[in-house]
């Protein structure tokens, strides 16, 4: 079985959904600590003069970074739903697309939940319905594991505790810290993503932006188009 694990991320970009998609579990690791600046809590779009823009969510900040991300309580629903609706709507109203995505993506604004994981995990199952991913989910603190590990070592435990021969790795700050040969003498073999973003027309006048949420391709492309191309690049990816 072949295995991906991540923190959850709000409207995560395109290669997060890829590799959920490319593998046959995903484990949500909710008893992590929130890393600052990081798509545990915000993500990226484009505006229409090439801004970078921000959906943040507002969480409540007594030790946030020491605390399990999973009891972090989110604040001032209101305020950074209506902040974010307000980002969107100006960067892609001009899109053709914009309110069959807006419809899919509105049960975000709509349910207050009390925690920001809850949030973030809504915000994924919105994209994993619209892309129709089918691979199962699973909370790391559903898990028996030592709570002690850590880094490598933790994802090792998660690969154990679910029974993966195989752990499907990103190549970001993971490359770093993960011993491989470690994960072979315990029978796991770690295969590396290689993900190609697909490459489309984004409006407004400035070249392309690479590495959005997967709402940016969305409400430019539309439901059925940005699944092909979503759907196309996993293709390819899974061939390699």
């Amino acid at each position: 079985m072949t295995v991906a694990i991540h923190q959850p991320h709000y409207f995560p970009w395109l290669g997060y959904l890829a590799k959920m998609a490319c593998v046959d579990q995903f484990i949500y690791m909710d008893t992590v600590q929130l890393e600052k600046r990081s798509c545990m809590i915000r993500n990226r779009i484009v505006d229409t003069d090439g801004q970078i823009r921000y959906l943040n969510i507002t969480c409540e900040k007594n030790n946030h970074y020491e605390r399990e991300y999973r009891e972090l309580r989110i604040q001032d629903f209101g305020v950074w739903t209506a902040r974010q609706k307000g980002i969107l709507i100006h960067a892609y109203k001009k899109c053709p697309y914009f309110d069959e995505v807006w419809n899919a993506i509105a049960p975000i604004f709509h349910t207050e939940h009390e925690f920001l994981c809850d949030v973030t995990i809504h915000s994924i199952q919105i994209l994993r319905d619209i892309f129709r991913i089918d691979t199962p989910v699973v909370l790391q603190s559903n898990l028996e594991i030592d709570s002690s590990l850590k880094r490598g070592k933790l994802i090792l435990g998660i690969c154990k505790a679910v029974g993966a021969d195989t752990y499907f790795a990103g190549r970001g700050a993971s490359m770093q810290y993960l011993d491989v040969e470690e994960f072979e003498r315990e029978g796991v073999r770690v295969a590396y993503q290689n993900f190609n973003h697909p490459v489309y027309g984004q409006v407004g006048n400035h070249p392309f932006v690479t590495g959005l949420s997967a709402l940016d391709m969305l409400f430019n492309l539309g439901v059925d188009k940005a699944r092909e191309l979503f759907w196309d690049s996993v293709g390819k990816e899974m061939d390699l």
